[in-house]
């Protein structure tokens, strides 16, 4: 009987000690969402609770790509931790982990949790709860179809080669856009299918990109160009490949979409996509029924 109750005390003791000194969280929300891990890491990784740019309530220490975010949320006279763990679920699920920590009051948080939901845990939970919405209605915003195995075409362009953030790719295209259609234009030159980028750098950590905005022309070698604006073949390579549907905006779900499944079918692809684009976006409509395939090479190295 002795030894019994030693082995209860033990194991309170022991339990007290993780709770209090060992336990490097205070409260734990966990949500699922269909969007790719790389959009939830996205998003989290630009996450600002809601305040203007100017007013930085959310600082991103660490990060590992599509799958860790460590912040710190500061709000009236608080310092939160927020640990962000995302992880793949299922074809069609992501589960996401937020592990929080009040940082002023992490003992008295313990303390209290077992007993009440305090005014901490209950503004968390109302904070987790309004991201989840947003990456609900995030996925309303886009389709992703069938992921297959396909090539990416061969064709001869005139491009521009282009810096951005990941965010401000479609940007950058449309300020660029009229430049390369009215040197084509003026040249006589005619396309000869859709424009398209191709993706030569990639920043996962700081989501900046190096990528050309690409038009299909006919073949010719004696095409006189600015310094800016260059011909070339691309190569035909074998690729997984998916449709998108919605504002080109946001087409990088796609390219998440891609990822996601590599990683769960173990196939070995280059993180340097091919986007074509079947649509015009200065001809408005709806955003999805806009249409781009979505191309990321295999790797067989």
């Amino acid at each position: 009987m002795k030894k019994i109750k030693f082995f209860i005390v033990f194991i309170v003791l022991g339990f007290l000690g993780w709770y209090f000194f060992l336990k490097s969280y205070d409260y734990q929300i966990t949500f699922k969402t269909k969007n790719p891990t790389g959009v939830v890491y996205n998003t989290l990784a630009v996450w600002n609770n809601w305040e203007p740019p100017k007013n930085e309530s959310v600082t991103t220490y660490t990060k590992i790509p599509f799958s860790k975010l460590s912040q710190e949320l500061h709000v009236s006279d608080s310092l939160i931790d927020i640990e962000w763990n995302i992880v793949k679920e299922a074809d069609s699920l992501t589960k996401v982990t937020a592990y929080i920590t009040d940082k002023n009051n992490s003992l008295i948080q313990k303390l209290k949790l077992p007993f009440v939901k305090t005014d901490f845990v209950k503004r968390m939970i109302s904070t987790v709860k309004r991201i989840q919405v947003e990456f609900k209605d995030l996925n309303g915003e886009y389709k992703v179809g069938t992921i297959e195995t396909s090539k990416i075409p061969k064709q001869y362009c005139a491009y521009i080669s282009l810096e951005s953030k990941l965010s401000e790719k479609a940007t950058k295209m449309m300020a660029n856009n009229y430049y390369i259609l009215t040197y084509l234009e003026d040249n006589n030159i005619e396309i000869k299918g859709h424009p398209f980028v191709e993706v030569t750098k990639w920043n996962e950590i700081e989501n900046t990109m190096s990528f050309n905005f690409c038009f299909p022309i006919a073949f010719n070698e004696n095409y006189q160009s600015p310094s800016d604006i260059k011909f070339k073949m691309t190569e035909e390579k074998p690729a997984l490949k998916t449709v998108f549907n919605g504002n080109y905006r946001i087409s990088d779900c796609a390219w998440f979409s891609i990822i996601d499944f590599a990683q769960q079918h173990k196939v070995n692809i280059e993180r340097l996509p091919t986007e074509i684009f079947f649509n015009d976006p200065h001809s408005g409509g709806n955003d999805l029924e806009w249409k781009a395939e979505i191309y990321m090479p295999l790797n067989n190295n």
